[in-house]
């Protein structure tokens, strides 16, 4: 058959995980270029889990610390309805963030059963400082009554989109958490605590209309890739028979 009527058809799409099964995950350099060379398959709709990621309890195990929870979670996962092609959402166990490797991940969605996993994670700085009102502190009393700290809080949540069956992030979208008030000397922790609390379930609105959009963008993105590979690969092939 003449190189000119060669069928063309788009390359199949990448179907396992090329990365190392250990904790680094690391890939060769043929293992990188089929991850590159090969399209993404979006397979919706899907199982999808909401995974917490949290910080390690401590550097000399893999232990997630659990005093430190991710308030928005589950107002995060309760807002995002099947019609976005997610055929059941369940929150998850957590696991400590970069203590396992990201096969840790596939492994712990294997035991869900599940095709994507949405990571979760929460990082907030929190800080207390004196301000002007503080001045009033030079009386005992002052000390007690007195909005002298200023409570800030400040950092952001977010969520990224895993490819289960490929190992690959397909998208990872931020929403930012921040505020700030005064406050007397009384239970400053409790309080911070509770600013992260209300901040990261009022933003939970916001970072799973941000995963909407994303996920729609990457639908899109991937009907234009399909599209367009068909008649990339017969112009190719027209050119070679030239």
């Amino acid at each position: 058959m003449p190189m000119g009527e060669v069928a063309a058809t788009a390359p199949a799409a990448l179907e396992v995980s090329h990365f190392a099964r250990t904790a680094q995950g690391t890939l060769s350099e043929a293992d990188l270029q089929k991850i590159l060379d090969q399209p993404i398959e979006l397979d919706l709709p899907g199982r999808v889990g909401v995974l917490p990621i949290v910080e390690a309890e401590d550097w000399r195990g893999p232990s997630p610390s659990y005093d430190r929870v991710t308030p928005g979670l589950s107002a995060f996962a309760q807002t995002l309805p099947a019609d976005d092609g997610f055929a059941q959402v369940t929150e998850m166990m957590p696991i400590p963030s970069g203590a396992l490797g990201m096969e840790a991940l596939r492994e712990i969605a294997a035991r869900y059963k599940l095709r994507y996993l949405i990571l979760y994670r929460e990082h907030v700085d929190e800080s207390r400082r004196a301000n002007g009102i503080a001045a009033g502190y030079l009386s005992g009393v002052g000390a007690l009554v007195l909005p002298g700290s200023t409570l800030e809080v400040d950092g952001y949540a977010e969520a990224s989109l895993f490819d289960v069956k490929t190992g690959l992030l397909l998208f990872t979208v931020r929403e930012r958490l921040g505020d700030e008030r005064r406050s007397n000397v009384w239970q400053r922790e409790r309080k911070l605590a509770d600013m992260r609390e209300t901040l990261a379930t009022g933003a939970a609105n916001a970072l799973a209309k941000r995963t909407r959009v994303a996920l729609e963008d990457l639908r899109t993105s991937l009907d234009a890739d399909a599209i367009a590979a068909p008649s990339a690969l017969e112009s190719r092939v027209v050119g070679a028979s030239d």
